[in-house]
């Protein structure tokens, strides 16, 4: 097959695939961190099976990016241009910011340009009137009480996705280019302008940790479209996924997985997700502009609606007059987003995922914040639909068994290394500063190759800034000093044991 050349968005190696892994998941032979091949530039000798986006979390119980065991050779580490590792950031990072507020409390052609900058006008929100608000929030008390003391819940719906990134140039995912040189205006090479999903999904789920998740998803990047079948189920047998994309050059996949997988510590981090947002001073950190709007229907069910801005996207709400549950909820992608809506996502982010180092995401929040206004000029909606909904039915062991295809055979999940288990915060720490020395040297051979510089050549900080995530240096969370090199040397830190094996 064809091959083609992608950076790691997790440290920035260059790497060099064949086509036939685009959309599969790898390890990055790098930092080691799990990937999603992206689709190969349409100058590839073979057109690539088509990327799906692993968006899809940001639905509630949606299912979990489907993974793959890529055979053959590993993938070889290159030299590459870094813009489409910051798209895919870029794009990644627009729907995660929306979905942290989101998630945390509601689960329980002509503008181009000037005007792209500005935001998306549909994801604009209304100050909404005093009264709007505290009818709103009268609603949402009485959603609350629908939502507690479910013991078991049975559910039909479909999540939907639509990503316009057409309006992102060059110039946008390198800000380090001058607006005015060659191919600034340019949509980047390899990037999709289109990226949709429409997802049909049954959920049931019961105490104590019952739970059955089947997704049948479409997916079209541009005018290639890609399905897949996915199943995470755990009963009385134990817990299982399935997954099947459709694919000869893909088996499915029928694994076991283990009790101590990340299904367990998914649900502790939404359980202090959702006591997080008890407090109604972190919900105003976020939700901004809440008010009630105009009644509307959903599956013939008479709703109340309502609508927030949320880290500068439009959130829009509707809750059954009836049973006040939420058949319905939608994100409108394309709002200006502030720093002040990035500080205030991260210190929400710290207060419920406590195992990340506050120096680490000190080091991010200023990517991010560089990011912002390339995240106004996308346009999309996420939107997820529910009907049949049942709370407290009663479920039996059977009911949470997937039908797996006959002649699928059962296999193992590969456990997690027990060396990693109870690591403590310097470890932790540790392996955040090789990772950022992965980094720098990945961006000094970058640069090295493309200023044709040989060993022994001097390197400064300057020099790599165009090739680092943000154009910033990253800094070790320990507050060690880092050395460049000189080419052809490892980068080091000043703190004893944070140095590249």
């Amino acid at each position: 097959m064809a091959e083609f050349k992608f950076s790691c968005p997790q440290c920035g190696q260059h790497i060099q695939c064949d086509t036939g892994y685009a959309g599969a998941q790898i390890n990055c032979p790098s930092c080691n961190q799990g990937i999603v091949v992206p689709q190969a530039p349409h100058s590839a000798a073979a057109p690539p099976p088509p990327l799906t986006i692993p968006a899809r979390q940001s639905a509630p119980p949606a299912a979990a990016p489907r993974q793959y065991n890529v055979p053959g050779r590993q993938p070889v580490v290159q030299a590459k241009s870094h813009a489409l590792r910051n798209v895919l950031i870029i794009t990644a990072a627009v729907v995660v910011l929306a979905a942290l507020g989101v998630g945390g409390w509601f689960g329980y052609s002509k503008y181009k340009s000037v005007q792209s900058r500005k935001g998306n006008p549909a994801a604009q929100v209304a100050a909404p009137t005093a009264d709007s608000t505290i009818q709103a929030l009268s609603i949402l008390t009485k959603v609350h009480s629908a939502y507690t003391n479910i013991s078991s819940v049975r559910a039909d719906g479909t999540f939907t996705m639509s990503l316009d990134v057409s309006n992102i140039t060059m110039a946008d995912v390198n800000p380090q280019m001058p607006p005015d040189s060659k191919n600034a205006k340019r949509h980047p090479q390899g990037m999709p302008r289109m990226i949709t999903d429409t997802t049909e999904l049954s959920v049931k789920r019961a105490q104590p940790a019952y739970y059955y998740i089947v997704a049948e998803s479409v997916a079209k990047i541009d005018r290639q479209t890609v399905t897949n079948t996915f199943a995470i189920w755990k009963s009385d047998k134990g817990q299982f996924m399935f997954s099947d994309n459709h694919q000869k050059m893909i088996p499915p996949t029928y694994q076991q997985l283990a009790d101590n997988t990340a299904t367990n510590a998914g649900a502790d981090q939404i359980k202090k997700m959702q006591q997080l947002f008890d407090d109604p001073a972190n919900l105003t950190k976020i939700i901004k502009d809440l008010g009630q709007t105009d009644d509307e229907t959903v599956n013939g069910q008479d709703c109340y609606t309502l609508t927030a801005k949320v880290i500068g996207q439009k959130v829009k709400v509707w809750v059954d007059k009836t049973t006040y549950l939420i058949p319905q909820w939608q994100i409108t992608l394309g709002g200006a987003i502030s720093d002040a809506d990035v500080d205030d996502a991260f210190s929400l982010y710290e207060s419920a995922f406590t195992n990340m180092p506050p120096a680490a995401l000190d080091m991010m929040k200023p990517q991010v914040k560089k990011m912002t206004p390339v995240m106004a000029k996308i346009r999309g909606t996420i939107t997820s639909t529910s009907k049949n909904i049942e709370i407290n039915p009663t479920l039996s062991a059977d009911d949470f068994n997937y039908d797996v295809p006959a002649g699928i055979r059962l296999t193992p999940l590969f456990k997690r290394n027990p060396a990693t288990r109870g690591m403590s915060v310097g470890d932790s720490q540790r392996n955040l500063c090789i990772n950022n020395l992965r980094q720098i040297d990945a961006a000094k051979n970058e640069f090295a190759l493309e200023k044709g510089k040989a060993n022994g050549a001097a390197v400064t900080e300057d020099d790599i800034k165009p090739y680092l995530t943000g154009g910033t240096m990253p800094v070790c969370p320990s507050g060690g000093t880092y050395t460049i090199g000189k080419v052809g040397d490892k980068p080091t830190c000043s703190i004893p044991g944070h140095e590249l094996p």
